[in-house]
């Protein structure tokens, strides 16, 4: 089946290769890597918000710099691990699986989708762009940078520090270019985490300088002989003798380290840095226990219900942009997807095999028959497609039509 080119609509101007056209990689030239601080992360948000000429380019930079931290990254992770290790169902209208049409969506570049659409609540947005597909398979999808999209303006900058500049509108090529929102809100959640891995970043800065003046001695050399070529030597000495911190003076001065005499001062460092990281769980996860750690497993459930809730939340979101949205672009690139059908996506299954044979024998007893597919995607094996199965021995236990000897 050919892909309709008038389904499809116009071709945008985007380009991986050709340099005449749009070029995807134009905003890496303008990575930003200096450490961020509060009043960047202020000077962001009020950009973003500028009612007349909105940005988000400093705004999805604080993004990046926020992500670098450990903590938050794998809770982002574990978010998006919890939708993506679902089973993904193609229902018919009467909500009956469609186990080959399902097949298109247990691919590589389908679970990319998914992941950019759950970052969508994080970052705000995301913006894909279909750039090689052939009729009923979706090759190449390519993200674009964040900070090239203005989503009040529907419009994709080519550079991203001129909004004034050249653009496209998007929604003209909805067929190539995929604009995901999930939440009404385009800002994102993770301008609530930045300022709180700013000031984490502080506390390990801190602690490492208090390491270096109190954690390793001090080497302090005096001299009476004050010439330049005796000091230039004697700081030589010093650099040679290793990494410690040193210092030289004149026989006549005096310095003095007042270290601190509580034994437990590295508290204040390391007690700041797990209340952040419980306050990233919070915004994250709903809760704390799941990453950090908990004191006892009633309050560990409680808490995992709490993630379930968020995780529940998400794949609803995720079934109705696909659902309404996301489905008929599919079809428009040739994909088999009769009117009436829609995504379910569904936990897997939990029970191992030994107890799933279990529970389809007593289903069989019951008088329920199973059929060969559902056998070998199950039990991950392959039937002879000649003669499936043969005559069970006459053992005298089961008697009731279409018996079996598989589970015996």
């Amino acid at each position: 089946m050919a892909v309709n080119p008038n389904k499809l609509g116009k071709t945008p101007p985007l380009n991986p290769v050709a340099a005449q056209t749009f070029d995807i990689d134009y905003f890496h030239l303008f990575e930003s890597l200096y450490r961020k601080e509060i009043s960047d992360w202020q000077e962001a948000r009020a950009a973003r918000r500028d009612p007349y000429n909105p940005s988000t380019y400093l705004l999805q930079q604080c993004y990046k710099d926020a992500m670098l931290d450990n903590h938050l990254a794998g809770a982002v992770e574990n978010r998006i691990l919890r939708v993506i290790n679902k089973q993904y169902i193609i229902k018919d209208a009467n909500g009956v699986p469609d186990d080959e049409r399902s097949k298109y969506l247990r691919t590589k570049w389908f679970r990319w989708v998914v992941r950019k659409a759950i970052e969508s609540k994080l970052y705000g947005y995301s913006l894909i762009f279909i750039s090689n597909a052939k009729p009923g398979n979706i090759v190449d999808i390519i993200e674009l940078p964040r900070e090239n999209v203005l989503p009040e303006k529907r419009i994709l900058l080519k550079n991203a520090l001129n909004p004034s500049g050249d653009y496209i509108k998007f929604d003209e090529y909805k067929n190539f270019l995929v604009y995901i929102q999930l939440t009404a809100n385009a800002i994102g959640l993770l301008e609530q985490v930045v300022p709180l891995t700013i000031f984490k970043r502080h506390s390990w800065a801190a602690w490492d300088e208090f390491e270096q003046v109190f954690g390793v001695p001090i080497r302090i050399a005096r001299t009476m002989i004050d010439t330049k070529k005796h000091r230039d030597d004697l700081q030589q000495w010093l650099e040679n003798m290793g990494l410690l911190s040193y210092a030289i003076f004149d026989k006549r001065v005096d310095i003095e380290i007042k270290e601190n005499n509580k034994s437990d001062a590295f508290n204040v460092f390391a007690q700041k840095i797990n209340l952040i990281n419980k306050e990233i769980s919070k915004a994250i996860l709903g809760q704390t226990m799941t990453m950090d750690d908990g004191s006892s497993e009633s309050q560990a459930r409680v808490h995992l219900a709490i993630l379930e809730e968020i995780t529940n939340a998400d794949i609803a979101d995720i079934e109705d942009w696909f659902n309404s949205y996301f489905i008929d672009i599919m079809r428009a690139w040739g994909y088999d997807l009769p009117e009436g059908y829609y995504l379910d996506i569904v936990a897997n299954a939990s029970l191992d095999p030994a107890e799933k044979i279990k529970v389809d024998e007593a289903l069989m007893r019951q008088g329920w028959n199973f059929d060969k597919d559902y056998i070998e995607r199950t039990y991950e094996v392959k039937l002879d497609s000649n003669n499936p199965r043969n005559s069970p021995p006459n053992t005298g236990q089961l008697s009731y039509a279409g018996e079996t000897d598989f589970f015996a």
